[in-house]
């Protein structure tokens, strides 16, 4: 129980520095809707954010952003709708496999999930945050320094 209250309270960390998304590729349209969605992440009003989400995965279904936003909004809310954050987070992945925020965020979030050690889950969590770590994610690297201890009592090492 302590170590899902310390990753709790790493993510509490993290949340309000949700990025939005600026990018010549994407509509306008769509990093509006994106960037509202993360003002209300950043306003810790995820229900609403999730609703912005899925409008922007409605309008882009092809882009990765709007997954990652639906798996913050649906992973870290209040009451958390973890497997459907995992489903999107994924989503992401499969769109662009050198998506490294969301690796991370996978990660964090299966981290914060019931699980055994040396389960499917867990071996997954330490894969995700290691390739977001590996790639330079700064997030990533800010969560590994800050959860040393806690990732070597998980069996989660080679880092360096």
């Amino acid at each position: 129980m302590k170590k899902i209250l310390f990753i709790f309270l790493s993510i509490n960390l993290l949340i309000p520095n949700a990025q939005k998304a600026y990018s010549d590729e994407l509509s306008g349209e769509y990093l509006d809707i994106y960037n509202e969605a993360i003002d209300l992440i950043n306003d810790n009003k995820n229900t609403q954010a999730e609703k912005k989400c899925d409008e922007a995965i409605k309008l882009s279904p092809e882009e990765k952003m709007g997954y990652l936003c639906k798996g913050i909004a649906t992973g870290f809310a209040n009451k958390p709708k973890k497997r459907e954050a995992l489903k999107s987070f994924t989503n992401a992945i499969e769109i662009d496999p050198e998506f490294y925020e969301a690796y991370f965020w996978r990660g964090v979030l299966q981290f914060s999930m019931r699980r055994n050690h040396t389960s499917k889950l867990d071996r997954t969590a330490c894969s995700d945050i290691k390739k977001a770590y590996l790639n330079g994610f700064v997030y990533a690297i800010d969560y590994v320094n800050e959860n040393e201890a806690f990732l070597r009592r998980d069996k989660c090492t080679g880092f360096n």
